[in-house]
């Protein structure tokens, strides 16, 4: 990403377009099975980490307005309670503070740059402000630029992975038939949407036109952008 601003080669553009198959097909199936695999235990709203890092992540993430701090928060919460359904160890911390903060880079606009990119530097930012060791702030960076990918391999990258999880569950409801009833509802109360879908939308098309040969300009408005239109009016009803 620091070498490309994430202009994708072929190979990675046919990378990405693999992983969308994936996750399409993943999905259709989770709705058609959905009612057997819901787990029926609520889950239990999950402790801030009680860290200096968490601290200052929770006041860069306010810079970012309620539409977006709120979704990072849900995203946590919900990505949280995913690793549980899937029996996945996620560092706490990590996930917390890449959750609140992955699509803070969206607000910026830097033609020929990926948002992601602006997100990791301020993830960076945000560990260095709290002393924190340098190894651990590349990690949660590597995990920010990697959630707008698909296809992630949750054993590989944890953190990574529930937070493009977590998000997805918020967005579009995908993954909710992993989840125990009422958790989006849970969420929802604690954090409200304040239009999240239309703020998000507009963000992404604005990065798609910022970055033609990114990721972004390959799910809006292709097929990734129509299935998950008709996902979140799938959820809404």
């Amino acid at each position: 990403m620091c070498e490309t601003n994430g202009v994708l080669t072929r190979a990675e553009r046919s990378a990405v377009r693999a992983g969308l198959r994936r996750f399409a097909l993943q999905t259709a199936g989770g709705f058609l099975t959905s009612p057997r695999n819901r787990p029926r235990e609520q889950a239990p709203f999950p402790e801030f980490p009680d860290t200096a890092v968490a601290s200052t992540a929770v006041e860069f993430a306010r810079k970012q307005g309620t539409t977006l701090l709120f979704h990072g928060y849900r995203t946590w919460f919900l990505g949280t309670a995913l690793a549980r359904a899937d029996r996945i160890e996620v560092d706490a911390e990590l996930l917390f503070v890449t959750s609140l903060l992955h699509d803070s880079g969206m607000l910026t606009s830097v033609p020929g740059e990926d948002f992601t990119r602006r997100s990791a530097d301020t993830v960076l930012e945000v560990f260095d402000r709290a002393g924190a060791p340098r190894r651990r702030a590349l990690e949660a960076a590597d995990a920010v630029v990697a959630h707008a990918t698909p296809g992630l391999d949750r054993t590989a990258d944890p953190v990574g992975y529930y937070v493009q999880s977590g998000a997805m569950a918020d967005l579009a409801g995908l993954r909710r038939w992993h989840l125990p009833p009422g958790t989006l509802g849970q969420a929802y109360a604690q954090y409200p949407s304040h239009d999240l879908r239309r703020t998000l939308s507009a963000l992404a098309r604005r990065n798609a036109e910022e970055v033609p040969g990114g990721r972004m300009a390959l799910y809006v408005p292709k097929p990734l952008g129509k299935a998950l239109r008709w996902a979140l009016n799938f959820s809404a009803g």
